[in-house]
Protein backbone atom coordinates (compact mmCIF):
# COMPACT_ATOMS: atom_id res chain seq x y z
CA UNK A 1 0.00 0.00 0.00
CA UNK A 2 1.34 3.44 -0.89
CA UNK A 3 2.30 5.55 2.14
CA UNK A 4 0.06 8.60 2.58
CA UNK A 5 1.36 12.00 3.49
CA UNK A 6 -0.23 13.72 6.47
CA UNK A 7 -2.12 16.04 4.11
CA UNK A 8 -3.44 13.14 2.00
CA UNK A 9 -4.44 11.24 5.13
CA UNK A 10 -6.30 14.29 6.41
CA UNK A 11 -8.19 14.65 3.13
CA UNK A 12 -9.12 10.97 3.27
CA UNK A 13 -10.45 11.35 6.82
CA UNK A 14 -12.50 14.41 5.84
CA UNK A 15 -13.92 12.58 2.83
CA UNK A 16 -14.86 9.57 4.99
CA UNK A 17 -16.44 11.85 7.57
CA UNK A 18 -18.48 13.67 4.92
CA UNK A 19 -19.76 10.38 3.52
CA UNK A 20 -20.64 9.19 7.03
CA UNK A 21 -22.60 12.37 7.78
CA UNK A 22 -24.33 12.12 4.43
CA UNK A 23 -25.52 8.58 5.21
CA UNK A 24 -26.77 9.66 8.63
CA UNK A 25 -28.59 12.64 7.15
CA UNK A 26 -30.35 10.39 4.65
CA UNK A 27 -31.49 7.78 7.17
CA UNK A 28 -32.35 9.86 10.24
CA UNK A 29 -35.87 11.27 10.41
CA UNK A 30 -36.72 13.39 13.47
CA UNK A 31 -39.74 12.37 15.54
CA UNK A 32 -42.51 14.89 16.06
CA UNK A 33 -44.29 15.22 19.39
CA UNK A 34 -47.02 17.70 20.22
CA UNK A 35 -48.70 18.46 23.54
CA UNK A 36 -52.33 19.52 23.14
CA UNK A 37 -54.97 20.68 25.59
CA UNK A 38 -58.46 20.18 24.15
CA UNK A 39 -61.07 22.47 25.71
CA UNK A 40 -64.26 20.79 24.59
CA UNK A 41 -66.86 18.13 25.19
CA UNK A 42 -67.80 14.67 23.95
CA UNK A 43 -66.94 15.58 20.36
CA UNK A 44 -63.33 16.36 21.31
CA UNK A 45 -63.49 13.02 23.11
CA UNK A 46 -64.63 11.33 19.89
CA UNK A 47 -61.75 12.93 17.99
CA UNK A 48 -59.25 11.52 20.48
CA UNK A 49 -60.77 8.09 21.05
CA UNK A 50 -58.06 6.36 19.01
CA UNK A 51 -55.17 8.67 19.83
CA UNK A 52 -53.00 6.03 21.49
CA UNK A 53 -53.69 3.37 18.84
CA UNK A 54 -52.74 5.82 16.11
CA UNK A 55 -49.61 6.82 18.03
CA UNK A 56 -48.62 3.15 18.27
CA UNK A 57 -48.94 2.76 14.51
CA UNK A 58 -46.79 5.82 13.71
CA UNK A 59 -43.19 5.74 14.91
CA UNK A 60 -42.53 9.29 13.69
CA UNK A 61 -45.37 11.27 15.23
CA UNK A 62 -46.85 11.38 18.70
CA UNK A 63 -49.90 13.36 19.73
CA UNK A 64 -50.24 13.89 23.49
CA UNK A 65 -53.68 15.21 24.44
CA UNK A 66 -55.28 16.13 27.74
CA UNK A 67 -58.87 17.28 27.83
CA UNK A 68 -60.68 20.03 29.68
CA UNK A 69 -63.84 18.05 29.16
CA UNK A 70 -67.46 18.65 30.12
CA UNK A 71 -70.22 16.77 28.32
CA UNK A 72 -72.39 19.07 26.19
CA UNK A 73 -70.28 22.10 27.10
CA UNK A 74 -70.44 25.32 25.08
CA UNK A 75 -68.02 28.24 24.74
CA UNK A 76 -70.23 30.18 27.15
CA UNK A 77 -70.16 27.51 29.85
CA UNK A 78 -66.38 27.01 29.69
CA UNK A 79 -65.63 30.72 30.14
CA UNK A 80 -68.39 31.19 32.75
CA UNK A 81 -66.90 28.45 34.93
CA UNK A 82 -63.40 29.86 34.45
CA UNK A 83 -64.59 33.24 35.69
CA UNK A 84 -66.33 31.61 38.61
CA UNK A 85 -63.02 30.12 39.70
CA UNK A 86 -61.31 33.52 39.35
CA UNK A 87 -63.93 35.10 41.59
CA UNK A 88 -63.87 32.36 44.21
CA UNK A 89 -61.10 29.72 43.92
CA UNK A 90 -62.70 27.77 46.78
CA UNK A 91 -65.99 27.25 44.92
CA UNK A 92 -66.07 23.61 43.73
CA UNK A 93 -68.27 24.59 40.77
CA UNK A 94 -65.27 26.44 39.34
CA UNK A 95 -63.37 23.16 39.16
CA UNK A 96 -65.44 21.10 36.70
CA UNK A 97 -62.60 19.23 34.99
CA UNK A 98 -60.88 16.03 36.06
CA UNK A 99 -57.10 15.68 35.99
CA UNK A 100 -55.22 12.87 37.73
CA UNK A 101 -58.48 11.94 39.50
CA UNK A 102 -58.78 15.41 41.00
CA UNK A 103 -61.27 18.18 40.22
CA UNK A 104 -59.48 21.19 38.75
CA UNK A 105 -60.20 24.55 37.12
CA UNK A 106 -59.47 25.65 33.57
CA UNK A 107 -56.64 27.77 34.96
CA UNK A 108 -55.17 24.62 36.53
CA UNK A 109 -55.39 22.82 33.19
CA UNK A 110 -53.81 25.67 31.24
CA UNK A 111 -50.90 26.02 33.64
CA UNK A 112 -50.33 22.28 34.19
CA UNK A 113 -47.58 22.15 31.56
CA UNK A 114 -46.28 24.11 28.57
CA UNK A 115 -48.88 23.21 25.93
CA UNK A 116 -47.96 23.52 22.27
CA UNK A 117 -51.58 23.79 21.15
CA UNK A 118 -54.91 24.53 22.85
CA UNK A 119 -58.03 23.63 20.89
CA UNK A 120 -61.49 25.12 21.30
CA UNK A 121 -64.90 24.14 19.86
CA UNK A 122 -68.56 25.00 20.10
CA UNK A 123 -71.06 22.45 21.40
CA UNK A 124 -72.70 20.46 18.61
CA UNK A 125 -76.31 21.68 18.87
CA UNK A 126 -75.21 25.35 18.75
CA UNK A 127 -72.44 24.95 16.21
CA UNK A 128 -74.53 26.22 13.29
CA UNK A 129 -75.54 29.41 15.15
CA UNK A 130 -72.80 32.07 14.93
CA UNK A 131 -74.55 34.24 17.52
CA UNK A 132 -73.88 31.55 20.16
CA UNK A 133 -70.13 31.97 19.62
CA UNK A 134 -70.03 35.65 20.52
CA UNK A 135 -68.59 37.02 22.72
CA UNK A 136 -67.75 33.78 24.51
CA UNK A 137 -65.24 32.38 22.00
CA UNK A 138 -63.18 35.57 22.13
CA UNK A 139 -63.40 35.70 25.93
CA UNK A 140 -62.22 32.10 26.10
CA UNK A 141 -59.31 32.86 23.76
CA UNK A 142 -58.30 35.84 25.87
CA UNK A 143 -58.38 33.64 28.96
CA UNK A 144 -56.18 31.03 27.29
CA UNK A 145 -53.66 33.69 26.22
CA UNK A 146 -53.51 34.98 29.79
CA UNK A 147 -52.38 31.69 31.30
CA UNK A 148 -50.88 29.92 28.29
CA UNK A 149 -49.46 32.72 26.10
CA UNK A 150 -47.03 30.57 24.08
CA UNK A 151 -49.56 27.99 22.92
CA UNK A 152 -51.20 28.16 19.50
CA UNK A 153 -54.98 28.32 19.73
CA UNK A 154 -56.62 26.11 17.10
CA UNK A 155 -60.34 25.83 16.34
CA UNK A 156 -61.79 22.31 16.18
CA UNK A 157 -64.65 22.32 13.67
CA UNK A 158 -67.17 19.65 14.69
CA UNK A 159 -69.50 17.83 12.30
CA UNK A 160 -73.14 18.30 11.38
CA UNK A 161 -75.81 15.88 12.59
CA UNK A 162 -76.68 12.75 10.68
CA UNK A 163 -79.46 13.12 8.15
CA UNK A 164 -82.02 11.26 10.33
CA UNK A 165 -81.26 13.08 13.59
CA UNK A 166 -84.50 14.45 15.09
CA UNK A 167 -82.71 17.74 15.77
CA UNK A 168 -82.94 18.48 12.04
CA UNK A 169 -86.71 18.92 12.36
CA UNK A 170 -86.34 21.14 15.42
CA UNK A 171 -83.84 23.31 13.55
CA UNK A 172 -86.04 23.26 10.44
CA UNK A 173 -82.94 22.56 8.38
CA UNK A 174 -81.68 19.85 6.11
CA UNK A 175 -78.46 18.08 7.06
CA UNK A 176 -76.60 19.95 4.32
CA UNK A 177 -77.97 23.29 5.53
CA UNK A 178 -76.76 22.56 9.05
CA UNK A 179 -73.29 21.79 7.69
CA UNK A 180 -73.31 24.98 5.61
CA UNK A 181 -74.17 27.16 8.61
CA UNK A 182 -71.81 25.31 10.93
CA UNK A 183 -68.91 25.61 8.49
CA UNK A 184 -69.56 29.30 7.92
CA UNK A 185 -69.73 29.96 11.67
CA UNK A 186 -66.44 28.22 12.39
CA UNK A 187 -64.64 29.98 9.57
CA UNK A 188 -66.04 33.37 10.57
CA UNK A 189 -65.09 33.00 14.23
CA UNK A 190 -61.61 31.69 13.37
CA UNK A 191 -61.02 34.81 11.26
CA UNK A 192 -62.38 37.11 13.96
CA UNK A 193 -60.06 35.60 16.57
CA UNK A 194 -56.95 36.29 14.49
CA UNK A 195 -57.11 33.92 11.53
CA UNK A 196 -56.76 30.86 13.74
CA UNK A 197 -56.11 27.51 12.12
CA UNK A 198 -59.02 25.10 11.86
CA UNK A 199 -59.08 21.34 12.38
CA UNK A 200 -61.59 20.58 9.59
CA UNK A 201 -63.28 17.50 11.04
CA UNK A 202 -66.67 18.83 9.97
CA UNK A 203 -65.48 19.20 6.38
CA UNK A 204 -64.07 15.66 6.41
CA UNK A 205 -67.36 14.20 7.67
CA UNK A 206 -69.30 16.00 4.95
CA UNK A 207 -66.80 15.00 2.26
CA UNK A 208 -67.13 11.34 3.18
CA UNK A 209 -70.89 11.57 3.53
CA UNK A 210 -71.09 12.72 -0.08
CA UNK A 211 -69.19 9.60 -1.12
CA UNK A 212 -70.95 7.03 1.06
CA UNK A 213 -74.39 8.64 0.58
CA UNK A 214 -76.05 7.09 3.64
CA UNK A 215 -79.83 7.22 3.49
CA UNK A 216 -82.10 6.01 6.33
CA UNK A 217 -84.44 3.12 5.61
CA UNK A 218 -87.75 4.72 4.54
CA UNK A 219 -89.66 1.75 6.00
CA UNK A 220 -88.02 1.98 9.43
CA UNK A 221 -90.45 2.60 12.28
CA UNK A 222 -88.79 2.87 15.72
CA UNK A 223 -92.13 2.05 17.39
CA UNK A 224 -92.27 -1.31 15.64
CA UNK A 225 -88.62 -2.31 15.91
CA UNK A 226 -87.97 -5.35 18.14
CA UNK A 227 -84.76 -6.25 19.93
CA UNK A 228 -82.07 -6.90 18.69
CA UNK A 229 -83.02 -5.73 15.19
CA UNK A 230 -81.75 -2.41 13.86
CA UNK A 231 -82.17 -0.58 10.56
CA UNK A 232 -79.37 -0.74 7.99
CA UNK A 233 -76.77 1.85 9.08
CA UNK A 234 -73.91 0.89 6.78
CA UNK A 235 -71.63 3.73 5.74
CA UNK A 236 -72.66 6.16 8.42
CA UNK A 237 -70.26 8.13 10.64
CA UNK A 238 -72.52 8.46 13.69
CA UNK A 239 -73.83 5.80 16.07
CA UNK A 240 -77.48 6.39 15.25
CA UNK A 241 -79.99 3.79 16.43
CA UNK A 242 -78.89 1.38 19.17
CA UNK A 243 -80.30 -0.82 21.92
CA UNK A 244 -79.66 -0.15 25.61
CA UNK A 245 -80.94 -2.05 28.62
CA UNK A 246 -83.14 0.08 30.86
CA UNK A 247 -81.82 -0.35 34.40
CA UNK A 248 -85.21 0.42 35.95
CA UNK A 249 -87.33 -2.08 34.05
CA UNK A 250 -84.63 -4.48 32.84
CA UNK A 251 -85.79 -4.31 29.21
CA UNK A 252 -83.95 -3.26 26.07
CA UNK A 253 -84.97 0.16 24.78
CA UNK A 254 -84.25 1.66 21.39
CA UNK A 255 -82.30 4.91 21.45
CA UNK A 256 -80.53 7.32 19.12
CA UNK A 257 -76.99 8.65 19.60
CA UNK A 258 -75.57 11.53 17.53
CA UNK A 259 -71.95 10.90 18.56
CA UNK A 260 -69.37 9.51 16.14
CA UNK A 261 -69.17 5.75 15.69
CA UNK A 262 -65.88 3.91 15.12
CA UNK A 263 -65.59 5.09 11.51
CA UNK A 264 -66.34 8.68 12.55
CA UNK A 265 -63.89 8.59 15.45
CA UNK A 266 -61.17 7.29 13.13
CA UNK A 267 -61.85 10.01 10.57
CA UNK A 268 -61.83 12.80 13.15
CA UNK A 269 -58.67 11.47 14.80
CA UNK A 270 -56.80 11.30 11.50
CA UNK A 271 -57.85 14.86 10.64
CA UNK A 272 -56.52 16.00 14.01
CA UNK A 273 -53.18 14.24 13.46
CA UNK A 274 -52.68 15.50 9.93
CA UNK A 275 -53.65 19.07 10.82
CA UNK A 276 -51.52 19.30 13.96
CA UNK A 277 -48.62 16.95 13.19
CA UNK A 278 -48.54 16.77 9.41
CA UNK A 279 -48.81 12.97 9.71
CA UNK A 280 -50.00 11.49 6.40
CA UNK A 281 -53.34 9.83 7.21
CA UNK A 282 -52.90 7.33 4.37
CA UNK A 283 -49.87 5.79 6.04
CA UNK A 284 -51.36 4.97 9.44
CA UNK A 285 -52.72 1.41 9.23
CA UNK A 286 -54.67 1.29 12.48
CA UNK A 287 -58.21 0.06 11.86
CA UNK A 288 -60.96 -0.23 14.53
CA UNK A 289 -62.62 -3.67 14.75
CA UNK A 290 -65.98 -2.59 13.33
CA UNK A 291 -64.47 -0.78 10.32
CA UNK A 292 -63.61 -2.83 7.24
CA UNK A 293 -60.16 -2.50 5.71
CA UNK A 294 -61.70 -1.19 2.48
CA UNK A 295 -63.64 1.49 4.37
CA UNK A 296 -60.54 2.41 6.38
CA UNK A 297 -58.67 3.10 3.15
CA UNK A 298 -61.40 5.51 2.05
CA UNK A 299 -61.46 7.18 5.49
CA UNK A 300 -57.68 7.71 5.41
CA UNK A 301 -57.83 9.17 1.91
CA UNK A 302 -60.63 11.59 2.76
CA UNK A 303 -58.83 12.74 5.93
CA UNK A 304 -55.69 13.40 3.91
CA UNK A 305 -57.44 15.19 1.05
CA UNK A 306 -59.50 17.32 3.43
CA UNK A 307 -56.43 18.58 5.28
CA UNK A 308 -53.73 18.69 2.60
CA UNK A 309 -55.71 19.29 -0.57
CA UNK A 310 -58.35 21.49 1.14
CA UNK A 311 -61.10 19.22 -0.22
CA UNK A 312 -64.48 20.87 0.26
CA UNK A 313 -67.97 19.32 0.02
CA UNK A 314 -70.02 19.99 -3.09
CA UNK A 315 -72.63 22.56 -2.05
CA UNK A 316 -74.36 22.82 -5.42
CA UNK A 317 -77.16 20.49 -4.28
CA UNK A 318 -78.02 22.97 -1.51
CA UNK A 319 -79.59 25.23 -4.12
CA UNK A 320 -81.86 22.41 -5.20
CA UNK A 321 -82.78 21.53 -1.60
CA UNK A 322 -83.71 25.06 -0.56
CA UNK A 323 -85.70 26.02 -3.67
Amino acid sequence: MTNLTSIEFGILILAFTAVSFKVVAQTYVPKTELKVLAIGNSFSGNANAYREKLNENDSLHKLIVDQAYIGGCSFEKHITLARLHEQNPADPDGKPYTCNKQKVSLKDMLTAQPWDVVTIQQVSHLSDDITSYRPHAKDLCDYIKKYCPKAEIVVHEVWADRIDNARMKLKKKTQLEMYRDLDAAYREIAEELGNLRIIPAGDAFQNLRQIWKFQPDPNFDPQKMTYPNLPDQKHTLCIGWFWLKDKNIGEQKLGYDHHANQAGCLLAALVWRETLLGADSRENKFCPPEVSMDDAIVIRRIAHETVVNKLRPDMSSLTQITK
